[in-house]
């Protein structure tokens, strides 16, 4: 399954001769997991393991295009502070365009 989404999905976006796959050439996108979190204890088979057990917790490191974006659970080379005010931001445009009112502190 895996290999289906990961292979298949960059053919089907006519990217397979760029990612999809570790070959020389293509573009390194690498990301390691941690099996050892409680949320896939006991490991019993992996593929399914990743597939219906793992969440993001799990991701520990994440490598795009041959550059370390996430090391050992840690995001490197963001700005948070500034990324929140920016998603924070676009939330209010929304709301405002759709006339909303925001309301954070509500509990429905």
């Amino acid at each position: 399954m895996l290999r289906y989404g990961i292979m298949n999905g960059a053919k089907a976006l006519r990217l397979d001769d760029k990612v999809g796959s570790l070959t020389p050439g293509k573009e390194a996108d690498i990301i390691i997991l941690d099996a050892t979190r409680i949320n896939v204890a006991p490991l019993n088979q992996v593929p399914g393991a990743v597939v219906s057990l793992m969440d993001r917790t799990n991701v520990e490191t994440v490598i795009v295009a041959g550059k370390v974006r996430k090391w050992k659970g840690r995001l490197l080379d963001v700005d948070l502070p500034h990324l929140r005010a920016q998603l924070e931001a676009s939330r209010d445009f929304l709301f405002n365009a759709a006339g909303i009112r925001r309301n954070c502190s509500a509990s429905n």
